[in-house]
């Protein structure tokens, strides 16, 4: 209510409306930042990652329905669209190629014919992001790692760090539009010999990892808007697994546990599998989320509240605590984790 000419005049925000015009300031402010100075293009073309608002913001405007803060989900999600839409205005389409995402090729050796290599030296820590294409990584003996990648385009690795117990680079096509290029693939070595915290981020690509013989002491894996397979079904030492998976699909093959092996999985609009190997003592600490679903029942667990379990054989035992938000938590599907 507002007061125009001694008389009280009635304001009506139309919620439509103001979404788009939130969206068109934030495609607007974007690239206006960029070119000021005030924001690096590298961070804008990243702005997609966002993508979890436009769910929160859904949910704002179902639990604020018919209340006087009914207007922010549109708020959040206009917002969300708008800063998306500009970083794709920053590095979209004009600026380079459009690129598939997901659909890599063959891969092979760099483009001067050699791949990029190193080695490690005792317990070592390896933090490899995919941002755009497809990834296999392989377990290979002694203590050399390695990355190859077709020739042409810019697809060499962006090495963030690099010295004998740790490897940090990030893989992408990182141009634009992630739409569509036959030839973004990387293939990655991890040695065998020493013990390996590894961590691996999937964004809207595709990875398949297989640590048959390697000593993984740690695995922190997410994936946002993409695919991961990772089977540590051959691996040695592990005893901590972390996965996360956002709008796509996760899936984790875990060892025979010498100890305890003890972790978390989350699952958000996207399903998280997990195969265990028969025999082990099982425990799984599900949260309640009532949009959640997961196949415990099925799988022969015992449920008590929140808490299923499995009896095992074996010495070892594996400890999760799981949780799924418009999502699902699936335990030993019948086509593998691999």
């Amino acid at each position: 209510m507002s007061v125009a000419g001694g008389r009280e005049v009635d304001v009506h925000v139309n919620r439509g409306l103001l979404g788009w015009g939130i969206f068109f300031i934030a495609l607007g402010a974007v690239p206006l930042a960029v070119r000021g100075g005030a924001l690096d293009v590298a961070t804008a073309r990243r702005a997609w990652e966002l993508w979890p608002l436009l769910l929160i913001g859904a949910g704002l405007g179902l639990a604020l329905r018919d209340t006087p803060l009914a207007a922010l989900g549109n708020i959040v999600v206009g917002l969300t669209f708008g800063l998306m839409g500009g970083g794709l205005v920053v590095g979209g389409p004009g600026s380079a190629p459009v690129v598939f995402c997901g659909t890599g090729g063959t891969g092979g050796a760099s483009p001067d014919g050699q791949p990029l290599t190193g080695a490690f030296s005792g317990e070592a820590s390896a933090d490899l992001t995919l941002d755009c294409g497809s990834l296999t990584v392989a377990a290979q003996p002694g203590d050399g790692w390695s990355i190859a990648w077709p020739p042409g385009g810019n697809l060499a690795p962006v090495v963030g760090e690099s010295s004998t117990d740790r490897l940090r680079v990030e893989l992408g096509t990182r141009r634009g539009l992630a739409v569509g290029d036959p030839a973004a693939h990387w293939d990655a070595s991890l040695p065998t010999n020493p013990t390996l915290e590894l961590s691996l981020s999937v964004n809207a690509g595709s990875a398949r990892a297989s640590l048959a013989g390697a000593h993984v002491s740690t695995l922190n894996a997410s994936v946002n808007a993409g695919d991961a397979r990772i089977d540590l079904s051959g691996a040695t030492g592990t005893t901590s697994v972390t996965g996360s998976v956002n709008a796509g699909t996760l899936s984790i093959g875990l060892p025979v546990p010498q100890g305890t092996l003890s972790g978390s999985v989350s699952a958000n609009a996207g399903t998280a599998r997990i195969c265990v190997p028969a025999g082990v003592t099982l425990r799984i600490q599900a949260g309640g989320e009532p949009l959640g679903s997961n196949n415990f029942a099925q799988r022969g667990l015992t449920q008590d509240g929140n808490t299923w379990t499995r009896s095992g054989t074996g010495p070892g035992e594996i400890d999760l605590s799981v949780s799924a938000n418009l999502g699902a938590i699936t335990l030993d599907p019948e086509d593998g984790c691999g």
